[in-house]
């Protein structure tokens, strides 16, 4: 595979998931204006931020692995299984939550490192600073290798062979970068939202933004596995 076919997979990606990209933003949208404007959403906002201070890490290991691993099986049992849950079910969960704790710890200690580096204010200088970092750096170069090569070794085991192919230029074009351009093209106008909350805030937002994204690819995944 070659570079322009990769760009090509990763647009492909990005417009099937247009709308429920689109509809996905218009959600953020009014949570943003919620909160701004309304007593009550900020209330409880913040104590669910004053919550994600008490606990820490331990905040954005549980519900990185409730919104990344049990909620899609959830809506999978809920929705397309008729209240039947499957082995299946319970495999996908245990295999998937490593990886879901790990990378939400992950994100939220870049994002005390963002606040660190540029500032806890909203001003359009720190906010823009922080998602070109967010999304030209960390993104391409961290979260994305891990989350691809995880996957990687989940469904092909463990081993030598795995490896090798993880450590490819073919994987980077064929699983990589088609990702990551789907990524750019759907999450930057959340990562907007996630910095221009208050810090306390920014990593209860981020996985709300998750659970939304989570609950629209797994019914649009389903129906298509249907048809």
């Amino acid at each position: 595979m070659n570079l322009r076919t990769a760009f090509q997979i990763g647009f492909r990606a990005a417009r099937a998931n247009f709308l429920p990209g689109l509809l996905l933003q218009a959600i953020m949208v009014c949570f943003l204006a919620a909160y701004f404007l309304h007593d009550g959403t900020q209330a409880f906002l913040t104590r669910v931020g004053e919550v994600r201070q008490e606990m820490g890490y331990l905040f954005a290991f549980i519900t990185y692995i409730i919104s990344g691993a049990f909620l899609p099986e959830v809506l999978r049992v809920a929705f397309f299984q008729k209240f039947r849950p499957r082995l299946a079910n319970v495999r996908n969960f245990f295999t998937a939550a490593p990886l879901w704790a790990g990378l939400g710890m992950l994100v939220d200690f870049f994002y005390r490192c963002q606040n660190d580096w540029f500032g806890t204010g909203n001003a359009w200088q720190i906010v823009v600073a922080k998602v070109l970092v967010d999304q030209l750096l960390y993104s391409p170069f961290v979260a994305t290798p891990i989350s691809n090569s995880y996957l990687a070794f989940r469904s092909s085991g463990l081993n030598s062979e795995t490896a090798r192919e993880v450590l490819s230029w073919n994987f980077v074009l064929e699983r990589m970068l088609p990702s990551q351009i789907a990524g750019w093209c759907v999450w930057t106008p959340g990562v907007f939202v996630v910095y221009f909350m208050p810090p306390l805030l920014q990593l209860p937002t981020a996985v709300l933004i998750m659970c939304f994204w989570v609950l629209l690819l797994t019914t649009l995944h389903e129906r298509e596995s249907a048809n």
